[in-house]
């Protein structure tokens, strides 16, 4: 009888061993990850999709081999050609009717991009903040700078999602989101859903605490006011009344301001791993100090020792000295008295 569940069977088998013997880098060559937030097992990623990818031959065969970050690269290029995580047309929420279908997950399942497996693969590699700097800024292709985005908004943590996507929301390089239905968005109209929003195309991001939520909102209408958008308008639509100069204008605005940004965060990040190298270093001065002051007392104690035992040497040498000093006297008294 088939288990009430889509991992009977086939995709059960193909799911045995994980990621697929997808490893990570070495971070003696490459430095160490990038801190990750939440479920370091499941990327924080719905569970149907993630199974799904690593259940998928793809996955399983063709990314394994690839060991370096710009293998990664080099493969991403060449493989990722839309934005959704699921392949148009394989995937529903509905549940399927049916004796095979609705117990099996036919029709419910579907299968995910490659923008989503290398997603993943990028997971298992794991990533040092030098590398994810690489992706979100890199001129070879915007799948790459979405990589980049979608990691940051699944694994990185919550409070630091706004300081690295915030340079982000103007980018009007265009991406394709459904490559059949030929939809496409500009870069920074994604970053802001990745801000924005939890639900995106039949699979969620992880919830942001409403308190920071209400703060993304809120600085990104900010930002639209200090660009002179009005409440609502559309940052990448047409402009009224102000023609291609206005539009003009007001991109190179945005980039001088993204640029500020950019370099700011990268300050303060640079400024914040010196402070908690200082902080780790300065428990480690204060362990090797007091470990060179304890060598110091023991070294003292065993010279206190040494010059005890040698005293007392001395001591004992002086009495058995005079001891034999005085048996010579006696003797010598003796032999004196028997002459007489």
């Amino acid at each position: 009888m088939v288990k009430n569940n889509y991992k009977s069977g086939r995709v059960a088998t193909l799911m045995e061993g994980g990621f697929a013997g997808n490893e990570p880098q070495d971070p003696t060559v490459v430095g160490q990850p990038y801190p990750m937030f939440g479920n370091e097992n499941t990327m924080n990623m719905n569970q149907l999709l993630l199974n799904n990818i690593r259940a998928d031959m793809y996955f399983r065969e063709e990314l394994p081999p690839i060991k370096t970050f710009q293998g990664f690269i080099e493969k991403s290029v060449k493989e990722i050609k839309e934005s959704t995580p699921w392949v148009t047309g394989t995937h529903t929420v509905t549940t399927k009717k049916g004796m095979c279908s609705g117990t099996r997950g036919v029709g419910t399942q579907g299968r995910p991009t490659r923008l989503w497996m290398h997603l993943v693969k990028l997971f298992t590699l794991k990533p040092t903040e030098r590398q994810l700097e690489l992706l979100v800024e890199s001129k070879q292709s915007p799948y790459l700078r979405v990589l980049g985005f979608l990691y940051i908004r699944y694994c990185v943590k919550r409070e630091e999602i706004w300081d690295w996507l915030s340079p982000y929301i103007d980018e009007e390089d265009p991406i394709i989101i459904e490559r059949l239905a030929k939809t496409t968005w500009p870069l920074g109209k994604f970053v802001r859903t990745l801000l924005t929003e939890t639900r995106y195309y039949d699979t969620h991001f992880p919830r942001l605490p409403n308190r920071l939520a209400q703060q993304i909102v809120q600085g990104i209408k900010d930002w639209d006011q200090k660009q002179g958008r009005k409440e609502g308008e559309d940052p990448f639509g047409d402009s009224k009344g102000g023609g291609k100069e206005i539009r003009r204008n007001s991109r190179e605005r945005s980039r001088r301001s993204r640029d500020g940004d950019r370099s700011h965060r990268r300050e303060d990040s640079s400024s914040k791993r010196r402070r908690d190298r200082d902080d780790d270093k300065e428990p480690r001065d204060r362990r090797r100090r007091e470990r060179s002051r304890s060598r110091e007392r023991g070294r003292d104690r065993r010279d206190r020792r040494d010059r005890d035992r040698d005293r007392d040497r001395d001591r004992d040498r002086d009495r058995r000295r005079d001891r034999s000093r005085e048996k010579d006297r006696r003797r010598r008294r003796s032999d004196s008295r028997e002459r007489h």
